[in-house]
């Protein structure tokens, strides 16, 4: 196993990180701890999470694991919240502290290592959730914290508040990158940094040298002959 860094965290961070959404849905509890299992034998060390994820379970089940494994210390958690429901976007500061709490009791730790906010509202100020997030950073309640499916002018946006004002910015992005182009949106809200159209983003990440923690790589299997 190959290990990157990012800044706030002093773990290494796998470079294949395992993601969970088949945890509590496909598999169940002695399956999914069987496949945590199998990947800390191999060098895995960061599992990707998020409040919805099975409704929750996938966090539950990752908790549990933790805690029976005692390798709540070993283990780099990152998991994402304020994702929209069915009647409206979430990205508040209330939704993100009741999201974050949740995924506290559920995963069974006093903090999460990388928080993620799960999607964005590009009609809702940064400033607020530059705030609530650098408030929870304080409290311990997170080590370090970024976007998923966020555009880099947002980042940009979020970060130069932040520096400006003394704060911690985000340190880690999450876009859908991958060695097939999508032609829609796997999920409402997702971004993409594939293909020719995002060159710019692909260049800015470059320049500006943010962790891309890349969902789907690999094109939910596209290569390997399920489809």
């Amino acid at each position: 196993m190959q290990y990157g860094k990012i800044p706030g965290l002093n773990k290494p961070i796998a470079r294949v990180v395992q993601g969970s959404t088949m945890i509590g849905s496909d598999l169940d509890e002695n399956k999914s701890f069987a496949l945590l299992d199998n990947i800390h034998a191999l060098g895995g060390n960061t599992i990707d999470t998020a409040h919805v994820y099975s409704g929750g379970n996938s966090e539950r089940i990752i908790g549990r694991w933790l805690q029976a494994r005692g390798l709540r210390d070993k283990i780099v958690i990152i998991t994402k919240g304020a994702a929209p429901s069915a009647d409206r976007q979430r990205i508040t500061p209330f939704d993100i502290t009741a999201d974050l709490h949740d995924s506290l009791v559920r995963l069974k730790t006093d903090h999460v290592d990388l928080y993620l906010l799960h999607r964005d509202d590009p009609s809702q100020p940064v400033e607020p959730i530059i705030d609530i997030l650098n408030e929870h950073r304080r409290a311990g309640k997170i080590l370090a914290f970024g976007g998923s499916n966020w555009s880099h002018q947002r980042i940009e946006a979020a970060n130069v508040y932040a520096l400006a004002n003394g704060l911690e910015p985000f340190v880690a992005s999450s876009p859908q990158y991958g060695l097939a182009e999508a032609l829609g949106e796997p999920w409402p809200l997702c971004l993409s940094i594939s293909g020719s159209t995002a060159s710019k983003a692909r260049e800015w990440y470059v320049e500006n040298q943010l962790p891309v923690l890349a969902w789907s790589p690999l094109a939910s299997g596209f290569f390997s002959g399920r489809f």
